[in-house]
């Protein structure tokens, strides 16, 4: 065991370098981890051999890796976020799955009509095609910071279009199965595959939203989580191994189901907590999951592809792009989303692998012939898509001008980009506080003493004018300082006199002049306002809210001020 464990950590390790080897060339780490998984596994180099991919060890530890995962997709199933594109995303599954579905079906039994080969086998096919690997693409989301109107719809899609991919497989499968009148795997299976993964996530997420909706520090939230992921697939293994006839339980959906859980019962500033310090430990946890997909892939199988392999990953390709198009423009979603969408739901080697091998335990005894066709046509298949797939996947971002516009993929920036608030405030009202949570929460900048230094550089006055204007008491120089100022001039037109004219005040040219209170007083460039939230100090009576400022800034009272 042990000389298997330094073979994996040694494996981790060469993958590693071969991502940051091929990002440099412009290209998604996960190919360079997937090329490494072909090159390293059973069928070349075996330093992954056959005997690691075997290893109860090894597969219960990729399990639990596997339910970890899948916490890239169920933290985004927030029902706040969601319902606002709810319909818009649940159509778009619906058409780009159940299109890529009849189309592949379609196509393969007009192939296996004038091939003399059983036609349920084109609906096996349909069945397979049309679930997406979410790995791939959330792991080029994660690498290039990706935001924007087609990340946003396929983060939450890629649950939904595993789970609708699951209930039509399995249906298939039933019917299957059915007609055969044979096969390993009980019907009372069939639904259970689906039902029961997402019902352990279910409870073992409420479970862990009444844990984690407590404030702690970043280490026990960490450990926390981490107990949290153990205890639910736990009980994963405990129904696939005990009570299942055969362990067939999918994990990455019980980690969705558990994550999409808890994250509806804690706040978003809690949960943002959870993902960024549970994410060093994620991307290797996503290169392990992706080594794992691509050890068993045999690269000798692209040589031999045949028809059936091209057929199989053009009308594949062909149902999610124009399946996706379709869905889009009947909810009017935005245009990158029409014309980029599908091509980041090709990736396929993980579920297509899975439910590749429950088909072929079903097949295997009452018809040997088509469990080695299906077996063949996917395994060349998944070699062959998954490199073309990432890529195009990754140009699809691209095209869409999502790239590096997300500082984290798991949380998206959507606030205002041109909002300018200004903040009126008074001493110990609790401005800065409010306005930082504001800035916080529509992912804006913040301004505050940084307004002093700008409205100094812009007006060329010395900025110990401002600082003494700014931190003066509400009865000092604030109130003395120009009464009779119009209010519709800026900050510079109010302190600074007009070109060629003198001071009227008897100061020096250029020096802020005051003659009695001001109502206000807040720092603003000279542009007209620049985006984020400005905090700036207010001397009005109790209970009068500050005026509102014109142009395309907006003036907040505090809630506090009017109460002291």
């Amino acid at each position: 065991m042990l000389l298997l464990l330094l073979r994996l950590c040694v494996t981790i390790f060469i993958a590693f370098l071969c991502g940051r080897l091929i990002a440099k060339l412009k290209l998604p780490s996960i190919l360079g981890w997937l090329i490494c998984a072909m090159i390293l596994g059973p069928h070349a180099v075996s330093l992954i051999n056959q005997e690691l991919l075997d290893a109860a060890w090894y597969q219960n530890t990729i399990h639990v890796m596997e339910c970890a995962v899948g916490l890239m997709i169920g933290t985004e199933l927030v029902w706040k976020k969601i319902k606002r594109s709810g319909k818009a995303i649940v159509i778009t599954t619906l058409t780009q799955s159940l299109g890529t579905f009849f189309l592949v079906s379609l196509v393969f039994g007009i192939v296996f009509y004038f091939s003399d080969i059983p036609l349920y086998l084109a609906l096996i096919f349909g069945g397979i095609a049309l679930a997406t690997a979410p790995a791939p693409a959330l792991s080029i989301v994660r690498e290039f910071k990706t935001d924007g109107p087609v990340t946003k719809t396929l983060i939450p899609m890629a649950a939904l279009d595993d789970i609708v991919g699951c209930i039509v497989f399995f249906c298939v499968i039933a019917c299957v199965m059915g007609s055969l009148s044979a096969g390993q795997m009980p019907l009372y299976m069939i639904p259970l595959m689906v039902v029961l993964p997402l019902a352990i996530g279910i409870v073992t997420g409420y479970a862990a939203g009444m844990l984690l909706k407590k404030e702690r520090n970043d280490r026990q939230t960490l450990g926390l989580l981490i107990a949290l992921i153990l205890a639910t697939s736990g009980v994963g293994f405990f129904f696939n191994y005990v009570l299942m006839p055969s362990p067939v339980l999918n994990f990455m959906l019980i980690g969705m189901a558990f994550s999409a859980t808890f994250s509806n019962l804690i706040s978003e500033t809690r949960l943002e907590q959870i993902m960024k310090v549970f994410n060093p430990i994620l991307n290797i946890l996503m290169i392990v999951v992706i080594l794992n997909l691509g050890a068993p892939l045999d690269y000798h199988l692209m040589l031999g592809a045949g028809i059936f392999t091209a057929v199989y990953i053009v009308s594949r390709a062909a149902g999610k792009y124009f399946g996706a198009y379709f869905g889009a423009a009947i909810t009017k979603s935005p245009t990158t989303v029409k014309k980029y969408l599908g091509l980041t739901l090709l990736p396929h080697s993980g579920v297509s692998l899975v439910f590749t091998g429950i088909a072929v335990s079903v097949l295997n005894a009452p018809a040997p012939e088509c469990a080695q066709i299906v077996q063949g046509t996917i395994a060349a298949a998944a070699v062959i898509n998954e490199v073309i797939a990432v890529i195009v996947a990754k140009k699809g971002f691209e095209w869409a001008g999502e790239f590096d516009q997300g500082v984290h993929p798991e949380h998206p920036a959507s606030g205002p980009q041109e909002t300018v608030i200004t903040i009126s405030r008074q001493h110990g009202s609790g401005g800065r506080e409010i306005g930082k949570l504001l800035a916080k929460q529509l992912h804006i900048p913040f301004y505050d003493q940084e307004l002093i230094d700008l409205a100094s550089q812009s007006s060329e006055i010395d900025p110990s004018y401002f600082k003494a204007a700014e931190e003066s008491d509400v009865g000092g120089l604030l109130h003395e300082l120009s009464a009779n100022l119009r209010h519709d001039l800026s900050v510079e037109e109010k302190s600074l006199p007009a070109p060629g004219q003198g001071n009227p005040g008897g100061g020096r040219e250029g020096e802020l002049h005051h003659c009695g209170p001001v109502r206000r007083l807040c720092a603003v460039p000279p542009s007209g306002g620049v985006p984020g939230i400005h905090l700036c100090r207010s001397t009005k009576p109790h209970g009068q809210n500050p005026e509102r400022v014109q142009g395309n800034r907006s003036t907040l009272s505090d809630p506090a001020e009017s109460h002291g």
